[in-house]
């Protein structure tokens, strides 16, 4: 009896000194999702508004050269309008696709008719842009004198029949015309020339302003006419040879508010 309950004691030992721990379960990991790149297109179009209304009626023509882009994207996103005034625009960004919007780049020359973000909705959506040529000048005018404010892009149109050299070209206020006139008569007079007549007629001569820039200075180019009336020169330049001092030019430091030369025309 004493030998059966020792054999079992024995065994009983032995189980439970020969038991394993139990295995530990790994926790499952979570694969983080993938996002797929965002490919997006747009059609751009862009023409001529004539009339300014903001609708590309029939007879209006389209306008190539004007560069478009979408945003924000991370790679591509512009475009230039062809002959046909259209732009293909393919863009992709990494990731979900965003809200993004369609450009109109500033076309040199040019102004809009039509806003010049728009926002996307499709790629099978038109998005439209008018342009209308840009005035060359802004009229400026006062008690004592009437003239035109050329902008630098229409200065540069014109830079062929100045005789100065031009490094750049700027475009002038209405305070640069202001500071010009401010001293003009006093500058006529100390000239050494005989400019009696000039400065006694002085209100009833058209000015034409013109902003060139030399050595990094600002300069103004006055163009003066005894008869305005007589010529477009709110829109162009206007160059007469001869006709004495009907017509004369004043070179105006806009930095430095100091006029640097005069130049009357001769009589043939």
């Amino acid at each position: 009896m004493c030998k059966t309950v020792l054999i079992g004691l024995i065994l009983l030992f032995a189980v439970v000194g020969c038991a394993t721990s139990p295995t530990a379960v790994p926790t499952p990991t979570t694969t983080p999702a993938v996002l797929a790149d965002c490919f997006q297109s747009a059609t751009a179009v862009a023409w001529l508004d004539d009339n300014g209304n903001g609708v590309w009626d029939e007879g209006e023509r389209p306008l190539p050269g004007v560069q478009f882009a979408l945003s924000p994207v991370a790679q591509d996103g512009t475009a230039t309008s062809g002959e046909d005034g259209v732009a293909e625009i393919f863009a992709w960004a990494p990731g979900e696709c965003m809200a993004i919007t369609i450009t109109a780049v500033a076309f040199p020359g040019y102004i809009l008719t039509t806003p010049k973000i728009l926002d996307y909705v499709a790629a099978n959506t038109d998005y439209a842009f008018g342009f209308q040529p840009a005035s060359a000048s802004a009229l400026v005018e006062t008690e004592t004198y009437i003239g035109a404010i050329f902008t630098a892009d229409a200065t540069a149109e014109f830079i062929a029949w100045l005789d100065e050299p031009a490094d750049g070209f700027w475009t002038p206020t209405a305070e640069d015309a202001a500071s010009f006139e401010n001293e003009l008569a006093a500058f006529l007079q100390e000239s050494g020339d005989d400019t009696s007549r000039i400065v006694a007629q002085l209100p009833d001569y058209t000015r034409q302003y013109f902003g060139i820039v030399q050595n990094d200075e600002e300069l103004m180019f006055a163009n003066f006419l005894c008869d305005g009336a007589d010529y477009d020169w709110m829109e162009t330049a206007v160059i007469i040879e001869d006709g004495g001092d009907c017509y004369f030019q004043v070179i105006f430091n806009a930095d430095a508010n100091t006029y640097l030369s005069l130049s009357v025309n001769g009589e043939s």
